[in-house]
């Protein structure tokens, strides 16, 4: 947004002071506040320093403009769309919104006002808008604003719409003077929903003349008579309105001519409240309202003639309420209705023909879910013009003779989810234009033959999970029809005048029945057939030529069968796209059994062990995805996939071979799954595919679940997931999951891929030549790698790393040719007395030497000469009497030295000084007595020290300075609980408990029982630390063991420990009684009841309002209540406690307790309770009861924890006529079931 600074000239004399304070007042500059009171008084008014003082005005609004527009700026942006303009704010304080009216630029056609989200109140004054007179459209969203006050909005003129969302959750209730929408003469549009509205001004919209749309939606007014249209007595409110949204507030009632003046109404929304109760004369004045949306309430009847003021309702909607039964007269007058809605109500046969007899135009009624058990000739009669009627999901087990005989326009009659066992010859008379009937989801065995004849229109028909034990001959009478869905039936037999007359039939589903063998000529009247389910049946083998009578067949569905051969059956299916022939026992496959045009085909489960390509149709398959999984294929090759295959699956096969280059033909493969096969090896062409393009993904493979040999050969694999700039490779996406074989010298380590390493792969090899290598016919060639004999040598692809393992092989010596680029050697186990100076001369890239249990007494000065890139060497496990100090003087990168387990009697004090990285040494297990461990010094690399067991000196000045060295370096020896000293060669001390005494003073212990107690003193300590382990672990368990059984319940849904208390489902109505006061009948409805009824497992809940019929007998209607529950929650408040009788139904629900031990009482606290100040009944009640307070962490769960296991809802009027002399109503949206 441009903001404007201008200077106008000024010409004045030197005594016109009042001129120059009149030409800075119309120089229209936002700093002209500033200037008139702090400025101006101090502006001289002589005529030389008048412009100068001009100057400096003009150059101080300069930068106050510049400074404004900048802050400005940073809060709003401004957009023009079509020569008009909008401007987006994100405010912190209302003053930035005054500005946008005080610059030069015309102000924005369309301003949306956004809240930073800091939750503070804003305030908002009058005037706040009136510079904005352009406006068209104002939206303020996010805000915290309390109040709007009067004249808020005035300066608006052409405003047109207003749209006012707040902050509902953190706000506090939203008011409104009423004058706050006071000179809004165009709104045509205001959207208060989603607000925090409880009462609105009586004639707060009522100046709105020209308002068409109102949104009150989302909010919390529960009072009809306060939402803002005026008293009855308010003759002209909102004359003009067209639409008035309430859905999703709380209103109970709606009271007589609460709408009266708005005589313009056509759409009316009242959903989602808490509508019970509904006056006669609600809708007067309501003439031109044409739809009523009052669904999602609790309206248990409809007044007589109470729509008998809005005849030109189109559309009215009822569901999801508590209508039980429908008064003759309650539609009177609505014969322009189109649409009627009544499902998910509790409605009997008890609509009679003058309830509908108004209704000469209907054109769509759903009565789905509720509880018709008999349709008789009467019910539709008068209702002719009726094309689409849902009757699904009732109680209808009988359906009369001409039922529908009147109904000739209906096109669409759903009855699934019934109790229909037989169908009549005329049950559907008089359906002459039906088009679609739906039968499915009944208990159906038999349809007469002439059933279908009066419907001979039907198109779609709907069998499905019935009883039908063969093909119903009725069906034949619909030569018109296209689909036909037979499913889960039990039809056993298909001959080939099964379907005779069937001739335009598209679709057949015959899935899960009992079909046996198909022969030919069991098609042949089914000539424009497309899509053939006859999978989860008992089918052994089809006739051969079964589907040439199906030329357009174009997917056939033939999975979980007994299929043992398809040879001959599809191959001149030419339109065929989709085959599904998974889960049968085929034996053999080749794509010459298939059409070229297939795309998908799924032949998973099977035993097929190859996928065979005689004819080599590779090139000539369109075949896009395949999934031949759980098969036992061995082999992959260029020729088992087509090159269109795009996604193909081969998990949990036997595929131990896949052939070089199986898939660089495939350009348009992104898939592959070879997960759990017995692939060893793979050749590094055996993934290679045509360069990728960069903007083209790589194709993703699977692999997991194969033990992979990882040699050399296959180290390809860790370069192929660093990087593949070649992109010919795919993306083997769970690489890190492939288990790798790897072969070490001393193991076969089964590692993950994810951390192997490119030396972990490794060949066998005896002889080796490079290729430049001239010298190979010598025996003396340092380029030839000869493994010694008796000996296995290992090495990986670049030959940077060289094992040579001869461990146990009876080695007197070293061997004479052990390669000169070993880079591992293992000599361990042999028996070597001396080895030789200069034994490994030339071995420069050794690392790694194993000489240890090699019963070695000698090494010589120069023995590891040449030696000098070895890092580890072990030496322990031999006879090595002394270190004389030039052994080791040249291994200077040697990182590693294990000398325990010798006879080290004297080792020199500097024979370790030169070995600057040396990072580990062990000495223990020797017999040292002295060596002057603090020359380790000038080992600062040393990190792991052992010199432990070994036959220490016990003079005071060597024991001194030894452990001094320790408190200098306590981290470096790691077996200090093994460091004795001896005395006398028959006693011993620890040197860590060495003190100025011990030198001579030293108790007597046998080193022996030294070597005891060193041995077995961490045993005696773990034991008892176990035990007192696991007794803190029992308490603790023993402690919270509820939290443990909650959580655990509700992450797993299995209740430990908890006997199967509760009763059979059919023995009991209800899960649970709810006891509450009136005042905490909001909170039970909005906040328990959906949450436990709707919830997974649903609870069954007996509410007092929906469930309980009003009677003189309440107390005994309570007591059967409870006994008719499982178990009792009582919401307890301040209120409840005061209450009588709600204390009566808390003492019932106590009583039933004590009579009943399967019956628990669970207490939901809102409030705290003071349990001294409870009389002693009810002090007992809380003592037997589950409490839970509300607002407690994981409340939900809690309660779910203790209520009984959701249970299915069957029909239980049968029970209920034994149990009580009640009738059981139950609504299927809510779970509820109600006492009548």
């Amino acid at each position: 947004m441009k903001v404007y600074c201008k200077c106008r000239d000024f010409h004045g004399t030197s005594s016109d002071e009042h001129s120059l304070k009149n030409a800075f007042a119309n120089s229209q500059l936002m700093c002209l506040t500033f200037f008139d009171r702090v400025i101006l008084p101090h502006v001289a008014s002589i005529g030389s320093k008048i412009k100068t003082t001009h100057f400096v005005f003009c150059l101080l609004c300069i930068l106050c403009n510049l400074t404004s527009a900048q802050v400005f700026a940073k809060e709003c942006d401004l957009t023009n769309i079509d020569e008009e303009s909008t401007m987006t704010c994100r405010v912190r304080s209302w003053q930035s919104i005054s500005k946008i009216g005080e610059t030069d630029s015309d102000p924005p056609s369309f301003i949306n006002i956004f809240c930073d989200g800091n939750n503070k109140d804003h305030s908002v004054s009058n005037g706040t808008f009136s510079k904005l007179s352009n406006v068209k459209s104002l939206s303020i969203e996010g805000c915290s604003i309390p109040n709007f006050p009067e004249a808020t909005f005035w300066g608006l003129t052409n405003l047109a719409n207003l749209t006012i969302h707040l902050n509902k959750t953190n706000s506090k209730p939203l008011t409104f003077r009423g004058d706050t929408f006071a000179g809004l003469q165009k709104l045509y549009k205001l959207q208060l929903d989603h607000n925090n509205l409880v009462v609105l001004p009586a004639n707060l919209f009522c100046n709105l003349e020209n308002l068409n749309i109102l949104n009150l939606t989302n909010s919390e007014l529960d009072d009809a008579r306060n939402i803002g249209l005026g008293s009855i007595e308010t003759t002209k409110c909102l004359s003009d309105l067209i639409i008035l949204d309430l859905s999703y507030n709380i209103l109970k009632s709606i009271p007589d001519g609460i709408f009266s003046s708005l005589v313009s109404l056509k759409v009316l929304y009242l959903n989602n409240n808490q509508l019970s109760e509904l006056y006669p004369y609600a809708f007067s004045g309501l003439s031109r309202l044409q739809s009523l949306d009052l669904s999602n309430n609790r309206i248990s009847h409809l007044p007589e003639q109470i729509f008998q003021q809005s005849t030109d309702i189109l559309e009215l909607y009822l569901q999801n309420n508590s209508l039980s039964s429908l008064t003759p007269r309650a539609f009177q007058g609505l014969r322009q209705l189109v649409g009627l809605n009544l499902s998910y109500n509790s409605l009997e046969n008890v609509i009679s023909s003058e309830t509908l007899a108004d209704l000469s135009r209907l054109f769509v009624l759903d009565l789905n879910h509720n509880r018709f058990q008999v349709i008789t000739e009467t019910n539709f009669h008068l209702i002719r013009s009726l094309q689409i009627l849902y009757l699904s999901y009732n109680a209808i087990h009988n359906i009369s003779d001409n039922s529908f005989a009147s109904l000739r326009n209906l096109h669409t009659l759903t009855l699934l989810g019934n109790k229909l066992k037989y169908v009549n010859a005329n049950t559907f008379k008089g359906l002459e234009s039906l088009n679609y009937l739906s039968l499915s989801n009944n208990d159906i065995t038999g349809i007469h033959p002439l059933a279908f004849s009066h419907c001979k229109s039907v198109q779609n028909l709907k069998l499905r999970s019935n009883k039908l034990v063969d093909f119903p001959k009725s069906i034949n009478d619909l030569t018109l029809l296209r689909h036909l869905d037979l499913t889960h039936n039990k039809i056993y037999n298909i001959s080939n005048a099964t379907f005779q007359g069937l001739k335009k039939i598209v679709s057949l589903h015959m899935a899960k029945n009992q079909i046996g063998n198909l022969t030919k000529g069991c098609f042949q009247d089914l000539s424009s057939l497309k899509t053939l389910d006859f999978s989860n049946n008992k089918i052994m083998s089809l006739g051969h030529s079964l589907f040439d009578d199906v030329p357009e067949l174009r997917v056939a569905k033939f999975n979980d069968n007994h299929l043992t051969d398809i040879n001959g059956l599809f191959m001149n299916l030419r339109y065929l796209h989709t085959l599904n022939a998974s889960r049968n026992n085929i034996t053999w496959f080749d794509y010459a059994l298939v059409p070229t045009d297939l795309k998908i085909l799924d032949i998973h489960q099977n035993e097929v062990d190859g996928l065979g390509n005689y004819f080599e149709l590779e090139q000539l398959m369109h075949l896009r995805n395949l999934d031949a999984s759980y098969n036992i294929i061995r082999e992959l090759t260029t020729a088992s996939l087509p090159n269109s295959i795009e996604i193909v699956s081969f998990r949990w096969n036997r595929i131990t071979v896949i052939g070089p280059f199986t898939f660089t033909a495939k350009t348009n493969l992104s898939f592959v799954d070879l997960t759990g096969n017995a692939i060893s090896h793979l050749d590094i062409n055996a993934f290679r595919l045509k360069s990728i393009p960069m903007n083209n993904p790589l194709p993703e493979f699977l692999l997991s679940n194969n033990t992979l040999t990882c040699d050399c050969t296959m180290e390809w694999l860790l370069r192929m997931e660093s990087k593949d700039e070649t992109r010919q490779y795919p993306m083997i996406t769970d690489l890190g999951d492939v288990m790798c074989n790897v072969t070490l010298p001393r193991q076969n380590a089964v590692l993950p891929m994810s951390v192997t390493k490119p030396s972990d792969f490794l060949c066998k090899y005896r002889i080796h030549c490079f290729a430049l290598c001239h010298c190979c016919e010598f025996d003396a060639c340092d380029c030839e790698m000869v493994c010694p004999e008796n000996c296995t040598c290992y090495s990986d692809q670049t030959w940077n790393t060289n094992m040579v393992d001869c461990n146990l092989r009876g080695y007197s010596h070293v061997p004479n040719r052990v390669p000169m680029d070993v880079t591992d050697l293992y000599l361990d186990g042999n028996d070597m007395s001396h080895i030789g100076s200069h034994s490994f001369i030339g071995r420069k890239n050794l690392r790694v030497l194993h000489l240890n249990n090699s019963n070695i007494h000698i090494i010589r000065n120069r023995t590891f000469n040449g030696l000098q890139n070895l890092l580890v060497l072990h030496l322990e496990n031999n006879h090595i009497p002394v270190i004389e100090g030039h052994e080791f003087k040249n291994l200077t990168k040697l990182q590693e030295l294990y000398l325990s387990h010798n006879r080290l009697k004297s080792i020199q004090h500097d024979s370790f000084k030169h070995l600057k990285f040396l990072r580990v040494l062990y000495l223990d297990h020797n017999q040292i007595s002295e060596f002057n461990i603090w020359v380790l010094k000038y080992n600062r690399a040393l990190s792991k020290v052992k010199v432990g067991h070994n036959k220490w000196n016990c003079e005071c000045a060597f024991i001194e300075r030894f452990k001094y060295w320790m408190v200098k370096h306590p981290n470096a020896v790691v077996d200090q609980g093994s460091l004795r000293c001896i005395y006398n060669n028959s006693t011993t001390m620890l040197l860590f408990e060495y003190s100025n005494s011990s030198c001579s003073n030293f108790s007597v212990i046998p080193f022996t029982s030294a070597e005891f107690v060193e041995e077995y003193m961490s045993i005696v300590i773990l034991v008892p630390m176990l035990i007192v382990l696991m007794l803190t672990a029992i308490f603790f368990a023993w402690k919270y063991r509820n939290n443990m059984k909650m959580w655990i319940y509700n992450k797993y849904g299995v209740k430990l420990f908890e006997k199967g208390d509760y009763p059979a489902e059919n023995e009991k109505l209800f899960d649970a009684f709810v006891s509450y006061c009136k005042k905490d009948e909001a909170f039970v409805t909005q906040m328990v009841a959906p949450e436990l009824e709707c919830g997974v497992p649903s609870q069954r809940l007996c509410l007092r309002y929906r469930d309980l019929p009003a009677s003189r007998y309440m107390a005994e209607t309570i007591s059967e209540a409870v006994e008719c529950s499982s178990c009792s929650i009582a919401v307890i408040s301040e209120q409840y406690l005061k209450s009588e009788w709600c204390l009566f139904e808390l003492k019932a629900c106590h009583h039933e307790s004590q009579c009943n031990r399967r019956h628990k009482i669970i207490i939901i606290l809102l409030n705290k309770v003071d349990f001294k100040e409870l009389d002693g009944d009810v002090r007992a009640c809380f003592k037997a009861a589950v409490i839970i307070h509300w607002g407690d962490r994981r409340f939900w769960e809690k309660l779910r924890f203790s209520l009984p296991e959701g249970r299915s809802h069957k029909h239980l009027s049968d029970y209920s006529d034994n149990k009580l002399s009640t009738t059981l109503r139950r609504s299927s949206m809510s779970n509820s079931v109600k006492l009548v």
